[in-house]
C-alpha cells in the first residue's frame, strides 16, 4: 500500500470512529458503470426498477477518473447495473487501473465470456471475477437469468477456468448465486456444482435488490438499523454510466450528488451535500433519507467494519464470501439485525 493511501485510509478511519463528517479524502473503493446495456432481463436485477438506455461510459472520462483518483483510491468496479463486457473498452478499462496499480473486481452473467474475451480478461490484469450463475438446473437458473442458455453459459465458465488455470492462477474468481425462491432449496448443491479447479470461492449472496414480487419473504420483511453506514466513509461510491455521481450504489434512485463531468470525485465525496447525509446517520435520523432507511446491502458489525478499514481491500473483497458463508450457515453474528 502506498503512504498516500495510508494516509487517506487513516483520514476516513478516524472520520469514522470519530463521527465526523468532513472528511477530505477520498473513497477507498469506486464503482464506474462501464455500460447501461445488458443482453439478460433478470427479475431480481435493478433494472427492473427503471430504464437504462444502451449507453456506454467513455473511455477519456474513466481515464480522467483514475488519473485523479490513482494515489489514493485502491479498488474501482468498473461495472454496474449492465452486463461489463458488452462495452468493449472494459479490457482498457482494466488495464488502465492496473498500470495505475488500482484493484479491480468485474460481475459478469457469462452469457459473452468466449474464448476471445476470457483471453482478453487473462491479459487485462483483472485482480477478481465474480462470475454470476443463480440455479443448478436450466429450469431455476433460466427462471432468474431471462434470455440465458444454461448449458451454453456453463460451457463458457467451464472452458475460461481452464484457461484461467493455465494462464493466470492468481486471477481469483468467485461463482456467485444470488439466495432467491426457486433456487433456495439447490444451495449445497451449487456449492458442489462449483468446487472445482479453478474457482477459488463460490458465494451464496442475499439478495439486496429486493423487488417483493422475487425475492425471499423474509428478506421483504428484513430491516435493518442502518446508521452510521460505514460506506459512507469509506465506499464504494458510485459513478453511473451517465458520469453522475451517488453516495453508494443503493441510492442509485436517488437525486446525484453531481457529475464528474463537471466537478472531480474529490469535491464530489467531500461536498456539503454528502457531509449532511453523514450527518444524518451520525444523528440516528433518516427521515429525509428513504433509501437508507430500506437498505437490504449487509450490515457488518463494529469489528468487521474496522478491520475492512485496516486490512489491505482486495483481501476484504475475498474474505467477504467467507463471512457470509459464517453468517448464513452458521449464524454467526457477523452482522447486525436491529
Amino acid at each position: 500500500m502506498r503512504l498516500t493511501q495510508a494516509r487517506n485510509r487513516w483520514k476516513l478511519l478516524s472520520g469514522y470512529l470519530t463521527g465526523r463528517a468532513d472528511l477530505e479524502a477520498y473513497p477507498i473503493t469506486l464503482i464506474i458503470e462501464n455500460t447501461g446495456k445488458c443482453n439478460l432481463k433478470c427479475p431480481m436485477c435493478p433494472r427492473e426498477l427503471g430504464y437504462y438506455p444502451p449507453e456506454d461510459f467513455d473511455f477519456g472520462l474513466f481515464r480522467q477518473i483514475i488519473d485523479e483518483i490513482s494515489q489514493k483510491t485502491e479498488l474501482v468496479f468498473p461495472w454496474g447495473g449492465g452486463e461489463p463486457l458488452m462495452n468493449p473498452d472494459i479490457f482498457r478499462m482494466v488495464r488502465y487501473c492496473k498500470d495505475a496499480d488500482i484493484y479491480t473486481v468485474v460481475s459478469t452473467n457469462a452469457t459473452l465470456l468466449d474464448r476471445r474475451r476470457s483471453q482478453e480478461l487473462l491479459e487485462s490484469g483483472l485482480d477478481s471475477l465474480i462470475i454470476a450463475f443463480d440455479g443448478t438446473t436450466p429450469e431455476t437458473y433460466e427462471k432468474y437469468r431471462k434470455g440465458a442458455d444454461f448449458e451454453k453459459v456453463r460451457a463458457n465458465i467451464l472452458s475460461f477456468l481452464e484457461m484461467k488455470k493455465v494462464q493466470r492462477p492468481d486471477l481469483f474468481v468467485v461463482l456467485q448465486m444470488v439466495r432467491l425462491p426457486e433456487n433456495q432449496h439447490q444451495v449445497r448443491d451449487f456449492q458442489r456444482m462449483w468446487s472445482i479447479d479453478g474457482v477459488d470461492e463460490v458465494r451464496i449472496k442475499e439478495d439486496e435488490i429486493v423487488i417483493p414480487e422475487v425475492a425471499l419473504e423474509e428478506r421483504v420483511q428484513h430491516t435493518r438499523r442502518r446508521h452510521p453506514c460505514y460506506q459512507l466513509w469509506q465506499g464504494p461510491a458510485m459513478v453511473n454510466y451517465k458520469g453522475e455521481f451517488f453516495p453508494c450504489c443503493h441510492t442509485w434512485q436517488t437525486e446525484p450528488i453531481g457529475n464528474v463531468r463537471d466537478s472531480s470525485i474529490h469535491e464530489l465525496w467531500n461536498s456539503e451535500r454528502m457531509e449532511r447525509m453523514r450527518e444524518a446517520h451520525l444523528k440516528g435520523d433518516l427521515t429525509d433519507y428513504p433509501e437508507c432507511q430500506d437498505c437490504h446491502a449487509p450490515n457488518p458489525r463494529l469489528p468487521v467494519i474496522l478491520g475492512s478499514f485496516m486490512v489491505d481491500t482486495l483481501k476484504v473483497r475475498r474474505w467477504i464470501p467467507r463471512m457470509e458463508k459464517l453468517a448464513i450457515f452458521y449464524k454467526m453474528p457477523i452482522f447486525r439485525d436491529h
